[in-house]
């Protein structure tokens, strides 16, 4: 039994883990069914403050596209395509929010045209978007947890064919575990490091250079979406998906 110690202790904290992540508070819940009344009923002030309480400390897809809904029934373009982009990235490939981000785009008075890029890449985003994180977060402690529980058993064996039976479900089940938790970090990295914006104002002049005297190349619109080139005190330099590139004022744009 003084074997076994190891391996129930580090199965006991990962189940303790796995549990913890799993409970869904019920004052979220609550909060969800509040904004979505407040919505139903055309107070959409109110709903937008609902589901803002929610997406301020939670990963929440249903919000953030909520939340979309609510500004762009507002007329606020520029934080309606921010929080569907938002949404986007924790479930891309809702097609209802997909509508509604083709709509919304459609009332932006620029029009870009993006360069090609490669279908892997696209695939590869897809794989690591913030919303597959809970996803290989649950299969990591699975695994994690199935290659402990298979070690353990192994050590109570005697028979060589079943200890190489449970060997090797282990050494799996903790390999492929290694994989989910590359994964499960992949995905956190763009939760929190996010690369692109959306333009907040009415009228942005792009710069040449980050400062104040550099010449205007070129005017976006609220609700343009931008990519996040580096960050000069208060200038960041962006790139549109033509391939444009140029200097604006941070206080001109929101992260995605």
């Amino acid at each position: 039994m003084e074997r076994m110690k190891p391996f129930l202790s580090a199965l006991l904290i990962l189940l303790s883990i796995a549990s913890l992540w799993t409970q869904e508070p019920a004052a979220l819940e609550s909060a969800f069914e509040a904004a979505n009344s407040a919505y139903s009923e055309a107070r959409y002030e109110e709903a937008q403050a609902g589901y803002e309480s929610i997406v301020e400390g939670h990963l929440h897809f249903e919000s953030e596209f909520n939340l979309g809904n609510a500004f762009f029934k507002q007329g606020n373009l520029g934080h309606s395509i921010l929080h569907y982009e938002r949404a986007k990235r924790i479930n891309p490939s809702n097609s209802d929010l997909e509508s509604n981000l083709i709509l919304a785009n459609a009332r932006v008075i620029d029009r870009i045209e993006a360069l090609p890029t490669a279908g892997i890449e696209d695939l590869w985003e897809r794989i690591l978007s913030p919303g597959r994180y809970p996803m290989w977060f649950r299969l990591m402690i699975g695994f994690w947890t199935l290659g402990f529980v298979a070690f353990g058993l192994r050590m109570w064996q005697n028979a060589i064919g079943n200890r190489r039976i449970l060997g090797t479900i282990g050494t799996t089940a903790l390999s492929i575990g290694v994989v989910c938790m590359s994964m499960t970090y992949g995905a956190s990295k763009r939760i929190n490091g996010s690369k692109e914006a959306i333009v907040m104002v009415d009228q942005a002049n792009v710069l040449s250079e980050p400062s104040a005297a550099a010449s205007t190349l070129f005017v976006l619109h609220e609700g343009t979406k931008v990519r996040i080139l580096q960050r000069v005190e208060a200038q960041w330099e962006i790139a549109l998906a033509n391939g444009n590139v140029g200097w604006l004022p941070s206080s001109d744009l929101e992260e995605i």
